[in-house]
């Protein structure tokens, strides 16, 4: 029975070590394919880690080694808890918060002198239990916790699910210091309590799971960004013309909902064949770079900024009835007009005419309510550019 036991604890901690270098295998190549956060490089890291820990203790119940037992288990649980203490880095990187580097990699060498010089807690299994157990158990309960509050738009099931292996495997750690700090009978030897071939299991099917959470939540995390980029105006950085369609439609069917107004504002740079003409296309690009930042500076957070065409801009404004889009479009007016672009080694004034509608919501479609503004834009042209013309009818 004992050499069975022991035959499965060495199996268990191989595979453990495997896993953990499986994840360090899997982050970095997904570092190399393009993926090129930091929070990658750590999370390979806390994999390494954890491969060399636990194949540190197969090997220190496979074989007799030079250097003594509790020697051995002391580096094994240092690079264990490195690369607990990893994720938890990687975690805090990849949200974009400060990371508890120094404050981390001070605790483990904290252990790990404390495991050298007190005879008690390097040479008794329990002990060691305690310590490293109660330290991992805050270290994957945060990184958890971080993950599960995170709030980014198309990320929150794959944050979840990620969180939810590491609080899952907190909880089993939670569980076996728990069992430790009641059961004195705890011994020196892993083979006298097979409860320790448990949080072998445990580590290896962590170490599985949480590779398989944090590359699928980085591949999400790309094609989020891809799909954003698609929306994306490459020259101006402001949505295009194939986000609108579905904004418009999401914000028409809340407007019906709510009875809440819903109104645009359609607007165009005056005179831009003439600015490429004059001064080249360079310059045309200048200028429709500044027009969306000013109407970015010019507008409140709940409103949306397309461009629509090669000068030609459309703001979304949710809540907004007619006469409030007027006087925003007015405003547009004289922020994009008040003051000039530089240009080389000359200055541009710019001006754009403006298309003011409020969608009639349940009335008309949404390609109705673009034609309308689209007409009244063509009159404040026609009328001498640089104003703003209001549609008041079909």
């Amino acid at each position: 029975m004992t050499e069975l036991l022991l035959l499965d604890v060495r199996t268990m901690a191989f595979a453990s070590a495997v896993s953990g270098f499986l994840m360090a295998a899997t982050m970095t190549g997904i570092y190399l394919a393009g993926m090129r956060s930091r929070a990658v490089l750590d999370w390979a890291g806390a994999g390494l880690a954890f491969g060399v820990g636990y194949l540190i203790g197969h090997i220190l119940q496979s074989v007799e080694v030079a250097v003594p037992d509790w020697v051995a288990g002391t580096m094994a649980n240092a690079a264990i808890g490195l690369g607990h203490g990893l994720i938890l880095i990687g975690v805090q990187r990849y949200l974009g918060m400060r990371c508890w580097t120094t404050p981390i990699l001070l605790a483990v060498g904290l252990i790990l002198i404390s495991s050298l010089i007190f005879p008690e807690a390097r040479e008794t299994l329990r002990a060691r239990i305690i310590i490293h157990s109660g330290f991992y158990v805050l270290l994957d309960a945060c990184a958890g916790v971080l993950l599960w509050r995170a709030h980014r738009p198309g990320m929150r099931q794959f944050h979840r699910a990620a969180a939810l292996v590491l609080l899952a495997f907190a909880a089993f750690l939670a569980v076996r210091l728990s069992y430790a700090l009641v059961s004195p009978a705890l011994t020196t030897s892993f083979v006298q309590d097979p409860f320790q071939m448990a949080a072998f299991l445990a580590a290896m099917i962590f170490g599985f799971c949480i590779t398989m959470a944090l590359a699928v939540m980085m591949f999400r995390e790309k094609q989020v960004e891809l799909i954003g980029l698609a929306r994306k105006d490459p020259l101006t950085g402001i949505n295009n013309r194939l986000g609108l369609d579905r904004a418009a439609a999401r914000h028409m069917a809340a407007a019906g909902e709510h009875g809440t107004p819903l109104s645009v504002v359609l607007l165009d740079l005056d005179h831009f064949k003439q600015i490429n003409d004059q001064y080249g296309h360079q310059a045309g690009d200048i200028a429709l770079n500044t027009i969306a930042r000013r109407i970015e500076t010019a507008s409140r957070d709940d409103d949306l900024a397309f461009r629509v065409g090669g000068e030609e801009f459309l703001v979304l404004l949710p809540g907004v009835g007619l006469e409030q889009a007027t006087r925003v479009a007015e405003r547009l007016r004289r922020r994009i007009a008040g003051e000039p672009t530089a240009v080389g080694d000359g200055e541009l004034w710019l001006t754009a005419s403006f298309g003011v509608v409020e969608c009639r919501v349940g009335q008309e479609s949404w390609s109705q309510c673009l034609q309308r503004a689209d007409r009244a834009l063509y009159r404040a042209k026609d009328a001498g550019r640089d104003q703003v013309e209001v549609a008041t009818c079909y």
